[in-house]
């Protein structure tokens, strides 16, 4: 099949959308499809990512990946994006995140071309969005298919809206992930993903800050990067355990963060599915995250693979009162860390590659939408 696959950025280190996308690309390509990329960036930059060399990627310079586009830069984008589909004539084209995939599905309409749609977040998002929200559902009807990431995601979408609706989880490489299970961890709480509000780094400083005094030997580590670093940093500055507490940035080397790591923590407010859970799960390493956001609660399975903490009226007590629970208990730890790959085998990398390439092809042949889930 010849496929276009749009997505807003490649050029700066993302989330896991993006981690996805190149994973789901590169699989294609291997597989013998001939994929193109698009992407917002500007000729002029260079892909962050490693994309496989035999990918032709188009940069619409349509705008900048880190900040939100600017609805006047919308007409430009659906014109590129429909000039480069004509000259592409592809089986099926494809865009991640809704603020790819809503100017991309205008663009496309008319071409004949079938349009899925690959969402990443979690509903939680658009409840304060209504005009994001609004667009979203447009333009699902407007299209063949729409993905999301798990059955959580899915039962907050409308039951009307569940007929071109598939749940399709992000592919994880186990065997990437796998030399993790062997080695021996460092008294380190992990914290992996981009530095954003919602992803609740500042709470997790707080939660460690309350029980750092009874646990000197350990200390909390952030990779990633994002909008609210320099809140994080400042945070960090200000804190009375700022020497135990690390933000090197973004590392490509995220399984040797995972090998080091005791636990991790996911204290994200939303999140559609956690690759950060799945892949320290299959790592060997348990997961706490809270049980009000859709991606921790898809995955963690209660004193199995980690802790679902409760937040109450006291966020930030609950979470310190999970991370002591786990910082105290090193046969705890080691139990979930040996049951925690078997729950997630479900998201290895060839299945969902699999189901890709079983929903592009019904899409291309106008057959129904796969059901996955």
């Amino acid at each position: 099949m010849r496929l276009l696959f749009v997505i807003k950025g490649l050029v700066i280190a993302g989330g896991g959308a993006e981690r996805v996308f190149v994973d789901v690309v590169n699989a294609l390509t291997k597989r013998g499809h001939d994929v193109q990329v698009a992407t917002f960036d500007r000729p002029d930059q260079k892909i962050f990512y490693d994309l496989d060399p035999a990918i032709p990627v188009h940069l619409l310079g349509a705008g900048d990946p880190g900040v939100p586009t600017p609805r006047f830069n919308m007409p430009m984008i659906m014109r590129r994006i429909r000039a480069l589909a004509r000259q592409i004539e592809p089986d099926a084209a494809v865009a991640f995140m809704h603020s790819t995939y809503v100017p991309i599905a205008f663009g496309l309409l008319g071409t004949g071309i079938p349009m899925i749609l690959s969402e990443h977040t979690a509903g939680a998002h658009f409840d304060a969005r209504p005009l994001q929200k609004a667009l979203t559902r447009l333009t699902q009807r407007l299209s063949y298919a729409k993905t999301v990431v798990s059955p959580v995601i899915k039962a907050e979408h409308p039951i009307s809206y569940h007929g071109n609706l598939a749940v399709l989880a992000n592919p994880v490489d186990m065997h990437a992930f796998a030399p993790a299970r062997l080695a021996l961890p460092e008294k380190i709480i992990l914290c992996v993903g981009g530095l954003r509000v919602e992803k609740g780094q500042d709470v997790l400083i707080k939660a460690f800050e309350r029980i750092a005094g009874k646990f000197p030997d350990w200390r909390l580590r952030f990779v990633g990067d994002g909008v609210t670093r320099p809140q994080v940093e400042a945070q960090i500055a200000a804190s009375p355990v700022k020497e135990r507490i690390e933000l090197p940035g973004v590392l490509k080397d995220v399984p040797a963060e995972y090998a080091k790591a005791a636990f991790v923590a996911v204290p994200s407010t939303y999140e559609s599915l956690s690759m950060v859970a799945i892949e320290a799960m299959a790592s060997s390493r348990p997961v706490i995250g809270f049980s009000d956001c859709a991606g921790p609660r898809a995955l963690i399975e209660e004193g199995l693979n980690g802790l679902l903490i409760d937040p109450g009226d006291d966020k930030i007590a609950a979470l310190s009162a999970a991370m002591t629970k786990l910082m105290q208990d090193q046969a705890l730890r080691e139990r979930m860390g040996k049951q925690a790959p078997d729950t997630v085998v479900a998201y290895s990398a060839e299945h969902v590659f699999d189901q890709w390439e079983e929903l592009l092809g019904a899409a291309a042949h106008n057959m129904p939408v796969p059901k996955f889930a």
